[in-house]
């Protein structure tokens, strides 16, 4: 009696080892929620930044100082526009599908101050 209590002991030991070990491997092929719209503020940001030296390269020193000022608003008024556009777009307003909704909303206002510093580009001339 005492030996096949000792192996049910063991059985059950055993089953809750490999059950908790299953628990504790992770999807090679997982990535975090949110993790393409990181990646594609990341590209916008590379983009915005590019054109951002280049305007600053053709301004003088006033105009180039404008436009850093400028920028720096803008960048405080993208991320509180992309955490309303965010809390009142995705519905969510918190975790994983907030950080998504955000991200998204961040990178609709680069593209769009984007191609307003392109005009400017193209509009400014060489000091």
């Amino acid at each position: 009696m005492k030996t096949s209590s000792s192996i049910a002991a063991l059985a059950v030991a055993l089953v809750i080892a490999f059950t908790a070990s299953s628990f504790g491997q992770k999807d090679p092929n997982f990535t975090p929620p949110g993790t393409e719209e990181l990646a594609a503020v990341e590209r916008a940001n590379a983009t915005i930044d590019a054109v951002y030296a280049q305007l600053r390269n053709k301004l003088g020193p006033e105009e180039s100082k404008s436009l850093q000022e400028a920028q720096r608003a803008w960048i405080k008024w993208r991320d509180t526009e992309a955490d309303l556009i965010a809390r009142l777009g995705g519905g969510i307003g918190h975790g994983s599908g907030f950080r998504v909704d955000f991200a998204n909303a961040q990178t609709k206002l680069i593209n769009q101050r984007t191609e307003v510093l392109k005009k400017y580009l193209s509009d400014a001339t060489s000091p």
